[in-house]
């Protein structure tokens, strides 16, 4: 089995079907994996990571929230949600690119379901672009909640966790007005590196109804590197707009949440393609010529969720969801190669889904103790095509990169909670039907690769979860737990070029995780730990085709093999004085997967695992207005691989410690701030990137930029 496949198989693996229930602005139950604010110790933490509407002191996994105003300060550092989320959530593997792609966002060494108010907004049938996370202007985000580890209760897609972006609401009876703007510029070059926010947003709570509304706008620059040469980024406009609205009819409530994106792409900095793969030689970075069609390059994306919520209706907490996704990528793109020049490339990507999910909530009191079971039918349908066309222009197809296609998935769920005094016991079960087909849109067999037209086998998987809760204390709790991921093989992948549909599967398979975790509070100090292990006998990978070895270009298809992953992950909250916080972040990750060929079992490269990862910030307030922050991030070396290993391609990755700062003043209700990120300028390429080892992503990492803003409330 070639090396190369454990490199790359993370940048471009599945992330499978996932549909959730939107977030209500005022209710719990209807929430999917919402957290209150995790930084005011002794509150009750609401969560539904069990969709039922359960404290965080009686769920037996890890749960994490980065608030508003945590994430506003990493905002201001790097405008980037993924480097936010990284530098605050344990578990994660992520150290983005600044092409603004999630392919490598892992959890746990898995994938990570991304969501956009309980819309999952990742490409789950054919992973390509990756830029969820950035279908929204971060301005309008108030939280994100993060599931650490695969759950059961939202089936396929998420075998690694899900990460859900949620957007701002009405807060008060009081008009509210929001406004951000920024700009930020790279230091050693900054021609053509500015990129300038604006964002303004308004909402109020009228009682029976309230309303948010904001809109975003985006001028992205490219990146240097701490050297000043061009870092792998391109040029982009934006325009984002959010709306929140929500009506309560007598106990019932309705609530509608809609995003929208608009982004046009302009010029590349792309590798030349010189790099030698397996060495130690960082590739170059350039400024390529700019493709034929470049203004036509562009990412539209929508999602919109209305929920009905009913707290007693048929003796239940009733929730009913209908939740919708639209992508469309027109990608224009030079793939330039210093051996081949210029390659210019086009291709046409929608990425479609609609969803309904319903849960029925019950509590019964036996005693001194408490039952609670929720239950409820999801149903979700996936579309998704990606044709070649002709890059001089007019949209002509002209090949399939994937074919016009869908998947159906019905999945009825039950899950129980016990509570008997200081343990609280759950357990619950998910099973899901998948049917799907290969449609005739854009169907032309004299193109190459067009596949047949007709139905895939159908499929089914059932999902399991249990777990126990121990309250130590008021404040303290150890739990264990015992959850079931699933992930389907890449559809998108198998079906280019079928010629009997009826012969693909979707291969659902599981991946067992086993959780063990304390969390509490004392006094000042927050904090966190847990130690997991993940297992799965058919992991979804892709590996090149063999039918075309010796070609230039081999497509990438879908391959199923053992693996398996584990490690320990803290964070800590310490208020040392009212004007002195200090926080941590500790990530220790290994795994490995199973070569048929050797017979042995090969490590992940830093793409999937982070071998060491530990961030450190401090914030003071040393005067009533003035606030400053300072940041460190330390990426351990890797040793993960021996001498023969690392002959074959297999790459160990070097120690890389990063800085970021930033310095606020309060002037009534406005702030103006300064920041910078990689504050002392490091010159690195970025762990995840030199473990792949690849001419494509071996590339430097930005150089310090420095962000100038003013941010208010009224």
């Amino acid at each position: 089995m070639h090396s190369k496949l454990y490199r790359s198989s993370a940048l471009f693996a599945l992330a499978t079907l996932l549909g959730v229930a939107p977030a209500s602005a005022r209710t719990d139950a209807d929430t999917e994996a919402t957290l209150a604010d995790a930084s005011v110790p002794g509150d009750a933490i609401i969560v539904t990571a069990t969709r039922s509407g359960t404290e965080l002191e009686n769920l037996p996994l890890s749960v994490s929230v980065v608030d508003e105003e945590e994430l506003q300060t990493q905002i201001r550092q790097n405008r980037s949600i993924l480097n936010a989320l990284e530098f605050t959530v344990p578990g994660l593997s992520i150290q983005a690119p600044e092409d603004r792609s999630s392919c490598g966002s892992q959890i746990r060494g898995r994938n990570a379901s991304f969501q956009i108010n309980g819309v999952p907004v990742n490409e789950d049938l054919r992973a390509g672009s990756c830029t969820a996370p950035f279908a929204l202007t971060p301005f309008a985000i108030e939280r994100i909640e993060v599931v650490r580890g695969g759950t059961a209760l939202y089936g396929a897609g998420a075998p690694g966790g899900i990460i859900n972006l949620q957007t701002r609401r009405a807060k008060g009876r009081e008009l509210e007005i929001d406004f951000t703007a920024q700009t930020s510029f790279n230091t050693d070059v900054a021609r053509d590196t500015f990129t300038t926010d604006l964002y303004l947003g308004a909402g109020q709570d009228l009682g029976a109804f309230d309303y948010y509304v904001g809109a975003g706008y985006t001028d992205g620059g490219r990146s240097r590197s701490g050297n000043g040469n061009p870092v792998l980024s391109s040029d982009f406009e934006a325009i984002d707009l959010v709306g929140s609205f929500g009506l309560d009819i007598g106990q019932a409530r309705i609530d509608f949440t809609g995003t929208f994106h608009d982004e046009n792409r302009g010029r590349d900095f792309y590798p030349e393609g010189a790099f030698l793969p397996g060495s130690d030689e960082v590739a170059s970075v350039i400024e390529v010529a700019p493709h034929p069609q470049v203004g036509e390059a562009g990412d539209r994306s929508a999602t919109a969720i209305l929920s009905f919520n009913h707290p007693d209706l048929l003796a239940h907490d009733v929730t009913l969801a209908l939740f919708f996704q639209d992508q469309r990528i027109i990608q224009r793109d030079n793939f330039f190669d210093v051996a081949f020049g210029d390659d210019f490339f086009a291709s046409n990507r929608e990425n479609s889904r609609l969803g309904l999910r319903s849960t029925f909530v019950r509590s019964y009191d036996i005693g001194a103790a408490q039952l609670k079971t929720s239950y409820g039918l999801d149903y979700t349908r996936n579309d998704f095509l990606r044709f070649t066309v002709d890059p001089a222009g007019e949209d002509r197809v002209i090949g399939y990169i994937t074919p016009a296609f869908y998947l159906e998935t019905l999945a009825p769920f039950a899950q129980a909670e016990f509570t008997t005094g200081a343990l609280t016991l759950t357990g619950g079960v998910r099973h899901e039907w998948y049917s799907g087909a290969i449609e005739q849109e854009g169907f032309d067999p004299t193109l190459p690769r067009a596949a047949t037209p007709g139905a895939f086998a159908d499929s089914e998987l059932t999902l399991w979860n249990a777990g126990a809760v121990y309250r130590l204390s008021e404040a303290v709790q150890l739990y264990a737990g015992f959850s079931q991921g699933a992930e389907l093989s890449q559809l998108g992948r198998a079906a280019r070029g079928a010629l009997d549909p009826g012969a693909i599967s979707n291969e659902p398979a599981t991946s067992d995780q086993y959780e063990l975790g304390l969390r509490g509070a004392s006094g000042p100090v927050n904090y966190s730990a847990a130690v997991y292990r993940a297992t799965s006998d058919a992991s979804s990978q892709i590996q090149p085709d063999p039918s075309c070895a010796g070609e230039t270009f081999c497509p990438l298809i879908p391959l199923r093999i053992p693996e398996r992953a584990w490690g320990v992950e803290a964070q800590a909250q310490w208020k040392v004085l009212d004007s002195l916080q200090l926080a941590g972040v500790f990530t220790l990750q290994r795994g490995e997967v199973f070569d048929e060929e050797t017979g042995e079992w090969i490590s992940f490269s830093t793409d999937r695992a982070v071998p060491l990862r530990i961030t450190a910030r401090a914030d003071w307030q040393p005067v009533e207005r003035l606030s400053v922050g300072a940041q460190v991030t330390h990426y351990g070396a890797s040793s993960f691989f021996t001498p023969t290993q690392e002959d074959f391609g297999f790459v160990d990755s070097d120690a890389v410690t990063l800085a970021s700062a930033n310095i606020g003043y309060d002037l009534g209700r406005v702030r103006l701030y300064l920041a910078a990120d990689n504050l002392f300028d490091e010159a690195y390429v970025n762990p995840a990137s030199q473990g792949d080892g690849l001419d494509f992503f071996n590339y430097e990492a930005p150089g310090r930029r420095v962000t100038i803003g003013v941010s208010g409330r009224f």
